[in-house]
């Protein structure tokens, strides 16, 4: 890095950084280059639209991700493959949720036309009829293209409620992509889903009350950005948590989120603050699987409460938990990697606690600031067992290496106190 020049690097990676990734850029590259074939059908197509949108079209591909090779083949195969490679197009094409996204491109480049307009409204127009699109889907379309055009928040939200009210669906992230100064948001007063249903939350979302989920139904956060006065209580059902941040406002129960008879648990590139109201997460059975997510202030009770078969929690962050952050319990298998944990106190075990009998694995972590009144500042094992792990972990302001861990098995002991 010796005589690195900083601002020219940066400043080489400029467009890299301020692009906004294609939703669909974690797909496969055949997909991806199939796909952008389609586009480049309207952007490529006449020297018209080309001479007009080549330079949009090429971002575009930036976006998705297509390699620089996969690009210079598609003008070739437009000249030389058209029908063929079309159809494979349409062939990839199959769900809807991809051929809205695959619109809403189309329209993207389309309100960048003046002298092609003509021949990207007969493209547009032909797609349609390929996908078999129904007249309220296309009346949608045309009518948010509309909005975004004239940037009218209100318009677009207006078209969008009514295609919902139809009984269509979109995510609301497509929406963003399609138009970034789009907002909406859903407020709902206690919930109940019931077996056999799915209540999927992708937006800005205010919830006043619990949302109770049966046996058999489905909870699923994908993108959202939930405020909630109340608990999420869950026996028998599905739960899973994507890209999602969660805001406790308020709560009635000891835990937000408290899972009973469940399979398995997801989480994943979450963010979740207690806001000092309650612990995060109780489970009594099944499997708990985090990854690559947040977890903030926690009071009551810990963070996390497990004594389910298995959790896996990785390369995640939790932070001022004033009961500490994780508890296992009973023959509850767990492995806990990469994490970091800062400002957990309790009276064992400042972050981690554990009297399940089952083994216990917490490697290449590191704790901050943490406390207890008794024993174990950083990790507390209630029994002395071979099984426990502590491996490559750190620990920083949590006292000694003779406080940080109680009960850890010596031989399987690596701890560097700083």
């Amino acid at each position: 890095m010796e005589g690195m020049d900083v601002l020219g690097y940066l400043k080489s990676r400029q467009n890299e950084l301020e692009r906004v990734n294609h939703p669909l850029a974690g797909r496969s590259l055949n997909f991806r280059y199939l796909y952008s074939y389609g586009i480049g059908v309207l952007a490529l197509g006449s020297m018209k639209s080309m001479t007009e949108l080549q330079d949009r079209y090429n971002y575009f591909l930036e976006c998705i991700a297509l390699p620089k090779e996969q690009r210079d083949r598609i003008i070739t195969d437009i000249n030389n493959h058209f029908e063929f490679r079309l159809m494979e197009c349409i062939h990839a094409l199959r769900t809807k949720a991809v051929q809205y996204c695959f619109l809403v491109d189309l329209y993207r480049l389309h309100n960048m036309a003046v002298w092609s307009a003509n021949y990207c409204e007969k493209v547009i127009d032909n797609y349609i009829q390929m996908f078999h699109t129904s007249e309220q889907e296309i009346e949608f379309f045309r009518a948010f293209n509309d909005a975004v055009v004239k940037r009218d928040v209100d318009m677009a939200r207006e078209c969008y409620h009514r295609f919902r009210d139809a009984g269509f669906d979109i995510s609301y992230s497509l929406l963003k992509y399609f138009f970034p100064h789009f907002t909406d948001e859903d407020i709902y007063q206690g919930i109940t889903v019931e077996p056999g249903k799915t209540l999927l939350f992708d937006k800005p979302t205010k919830i006043q009350g619990n949302i109770i989920v049966e046996r058999g139904g489905s909870l699923l956060f994908d993108g959202a950005d939930v405020s909630i006065s109340g608990a999420i209580l869950i026996d028998g059902g599905r739960v899973r948590f994507r890209d999602t941040k969660i805001s406790v406002e308020e709560c009635g129960k000891r835990f937000f989120l408290t899972i009973q008879n469940a399979a398995v648990v997801r989480i994943e590139n979450s963010v979740f603050d207690c806001n000092e109201k309650c612990g995060f997460l109780r489970q009594n059975s099944g499997r708990l699987l985090i990854d690559e997510s947040e977890f903030r202030q926690s009071s009551v009770q810990r963070m996390i409460e497990f004594s389910g078969t298995y959790a896996r929690i990785s390369r995640s962050s939790f932070s001022d938990g004033e009961n500490g952050f994780i508890f296992a319990s009973g023959s509850s298998q767990m492995q806990i990697l990469n994490c970091d944990f800062c400002k957990g106190s309790a009276e064992y075990g400042g972050a981690f606690y554990s009297d399940s009998i089952d083994n216990i694995l917490i490697q290449e972590c590191s704790f901050r600031s943490c406390a207890a009144k008794y024993l174990g500042t950083a990790v507390y094992f209630k029994y002395q067992k071979l099984g426990q792990v502590v491996k490559d972990c750190v620990c920083r302001m949590c006292g000694t290496e003779k406080e940080a861990v109680f009960n850890v098995y010596q031989d399987d002991f690596e701890l560097r106190v700083r």
